[in-house]
């Protein structure tokens, strides 16, 4: 018994330390590499307003310089805001920002706890963190568009209709009051069920 406590806690430990490493490592490159991604979900989500740019920058729109990915676009002449049509200047433009820290928030979590149960068979290991990324990747597409739809819909709200309930601004609330790290506990979870499943069943 102490010794599978002790196993887990090692494991745990060093999925720490490899997160923290390999975001270090490899997190301007990852940011870089999701722009393209960011920039197609964002475009289905956001239709009353029209993309202008979305980067990674060195600068933010509110706390200054730090990596962001940073957001611009032109709104739609007639939006709708609750139950009324507010009418603004498609010559404006908006100007948003999030963290590039916010991508990988819940993979340090979900990683150490991943490494850190114990698997029946060494094969276990690459079909668990294969799941992992998969589910990663799928709670990403559920936050960083939505996160920086809701700032540009916030200032819609603040605008036309303050104390609007919406949504998505409660979606984005959740997830910038720390839901990211409750999604990578989710995410740890369910791979270490599906990587049993798949084990049992092959």
């Amino acid at each position: 018994m102490m010794a599978a406590t002790s196993g887990i806690v090692a494991r745990l430990l060093a999925g720490a330390v490899l997160s923290v490493v390999l975001v270090v490592a490899a997190g301007t490159w990852l940011a870089q590499t999701f722009l393209p991604v960011l920039r197609w979900a964002f475009v289905h989500l956001d239709t009353q307003d029209r993309l202008v740019d979305l980067t990674v920058s060195d600068v933010g729109v509110i706390s200054g310089r730090e990596r962001v990915y940073r957001l611009v676009v032109a709104p739609d002449k007639t939006v709708f805001v609750g139950d009324r049509l507010a009418v603004t200047d498609p010559r404006g433009r908006a100007m948003v920002s999030v963290l590039i820290a916010y991508l990988w928030q819940a993979f340090v979590i979900a990683l150490p706890l991943a490494l850190a149960w114990p698997v029946s068979r060494r094969v276990e290991w690459p079909i668990r963190l294969t799941y992992l990324l998969l589910l990663l990747g799928g709670f990403t597409l559920l936050d960083l568009p939505f996160v920086l739809w809701a700032q540009i819909w916030q200032s819609y709200v603040d605008a036309f209709s303050p104390g609007t309930f919406s949504a998505l601004l409660a979606w984005a609330g959740f997830l910038q009051g720390g839901g990211r790290y409750l999604l990578g506990v989710v995410a740890a979870g369910l791979s270490i069920y599906l990587g049993q499943r798949a084990l049992a069943s092959s």
